[in-house]
């Protein structure tokens, strides 16, 4: 019996990839894991460069050195484990050690690779092999922003306030005595991601703010130059409120350029931001708000005024397209009228001009006819004399077949001078 062997799809091994790209790390009963979440900056390339520099800081310090596309890629020093992520628009570096290690910036990580990037997160997550947060560890938060919630059926428990320390890092202790291995892990990963995506997720919220004034002056300019349409009245006067509307689709379509993307990412970012939430499955304490609570209340507001900003760009620009259609709509109608009155006088000119011809076609008939007569009087006198006819009567019943054949003759002329479609 022959086997058949069907070919693979080319995207096969991509998808399959794409389950394990970011595996779930096996975390310790007590472990203290730290955080960094860096910016690239919006140029082409500049991931793959930092890629370079941190494959060549593997084959340096004899690491295990990832390979081409790998997004998530692990390696251990003497006392840490550390583990990078590599991302659309930020590079994660996590590392793990014990709960004693007080160093938060090592040198034996690969930081100096990360280059352009740019700092926007930092947090520390500190695992115990308590069931529920410790009285002790709690006045090392701030009340006014505690959060302090059982996870996983109450199975353990999670603390923070979402305050950076000295050193820059948001403090988060798990009290993960009572979860398995596996889940311990998981949840310590969510949490990881909690972090870096609450922060991700409102990179577009100082740029909604920063813009918002030059947004503004743009939706005021507007409705001062479509109130002032309707006294355009000459053409020069449509020209230059179309040039101001040019002017003002410039702008605002640079502001949609400036935010489209940053918001784009703020919606992707808050929707994994609200999934991970939802994994952790939290439920309330006495001691302080769930972090789906608290970060709802301040993320979600966020995100919903960049939400309106966006639809405060689109709604302008659907308003300036309206406003130069209209406008286009009102100098077609005046080049129609133009025209229309361009093509009458020009058929009022070739009428003129046509009468004139039939004038000047009359009065040339009658002077030929004169000359003409005056020849045959001349070429007559002598044959008339000798008939014994009367020279006066003889032209005059000749005259008007003299005419005749004159206009006749006229006629014949111009017929043969006239295009064969205006006949």
């Amino acid at each position: 019996m022959v086997e058949i062997h069907p070919a693979d799809h080319p995207y096969r091994d991509a998808i399959m990839d794409e389950v394990h790209a970011r595996p779930v790390e096996i975390i310790a009963d007590t472990c203290r894991l730290r955080r960094l979440v860096f910016v690239m900056p919006a140029e082409v390339g500049v991931t793959q460069r930092v890629f370079h520099r941190f494959a060549a800081f593997c084959a340096e310090t004899d690491a295990l050195v990832p390979r081409p596309g790998d997004r998530q890629h692990s390696f251990d020093t003497q006392t840490r484990h550390v583990t990078w992520e590599f991302h659309t628009e930020f590079v994660t570096v996590t590392w793990r050690t014990d709960l004693a290690d007080r160093q938060n910036w090592p040198d034996d990580i690969g930081l100096d690779a990360l280059g352009e990037g740019l700092l926007i997160g930092a947090m520390r997550i500190d695992v115990i092999a308590d069931s529920c947060i410790p009285e002790r560890l709690v006045p090392g938060f701030n009340l006014a922003s505690l959060c302090l919630a059982d996870i996983e059926g109450g199975k353990a428990q999670v603390a923070t306030d979402f305050i950076p320390d000295a050193n820059r890092f948001t403090r988060f202790e798990l009290a993960a005595g009572g979860l398995t291995t596996l889940r311990r892990s998981i949840i310590v990963r969510r949490l990881l991601e909690v972090e870096t995506y609450r922060t991700m997720a409102l990179l577009g919220l100082p740029l909604a703010r920063s813009v918002s004034p030059d947004l503004r002056t743009i939706e005021l300019e507007l409705t001062a130059l479509v109130e002032s349409l309707s006294a355009a009245t000459t053409p020069a006067a449509v020209q230059a409120a179309l040039t101001s509307l040019h002017g003002l689709s410039v702008r605002s379509g640079q502001l949609s350029e400036r935010l489209g993307y940053r918001f784009a990412a703020g919606h992707a970012y808050g929707d994994i931001l609200r999934m991970r939430l939802a994994g952790l499955r939290e439920s309330g304490t006495t001691r302080g708000s769930t972090l789906t609570h608290y970060i709802g209340n301040r993320v979600d507001p966020g995100l919903a005024t960049c939400a309106a900003m966006e639809k405060r760009l689109a709604v302008l620009a659907a308003k300036i397209e309206r406003a130069i259609g209209l406008l286009d709509v009102r100098i077609g109608v005046d080049m129609q009228m133009q025209n229309a009155a361009v093509l009458d006088s020009i058929a009022q000119t070739a009428r003129s001009q046509f009468l004139l011809q039939r004038t000047v076609e009359g009065l040339s008939t009658i002077a030929i006819s004169y000359y003409l007569l005056g020849i045959l009087s001349y070429a007559l006198a002598g044959p008339l004399e000798e008939l014994h006819w009367q020279k006066t009567m003889t032209l005059s019943i000749a005259a008007p077949f003299v005419v005749l054949a004159v206009w006749l003759m006229a006629r014949a002329v111009r017929k043969a001078h006239t295009p064969q479609t205006l006949r």
